[in-house]
């Protein structure tokens, strides 16, 4: 899966959880990608996760 569509995919499911975006979200996000997507590099996964809730709470 490419960078684009997996940060497209963490994005939707931080919108969508209704809480405010924050570092304690990190592990319920990666656990939720790795059950949806089995083939998932998790570290490439924790990155960009990381990545983007660093970017939303700016």
């Amino acid at each position: 899966m490419s960078n684009l569509i997996l940060r497209k995919e963490i994005r939707s499911v931080i919108r969508n959880s209704g809480q405010v975006a924050n570092s304690k979200m990190l592990c319920s996000i990666v656990k939720l990608m790795n059950m949806r997507y089995k083939n998932l590099d998790k570290k490439r996964v924790v990155s960009l996760t990381n990545e983007l809730l660093f970017e939303s709470r700016i």
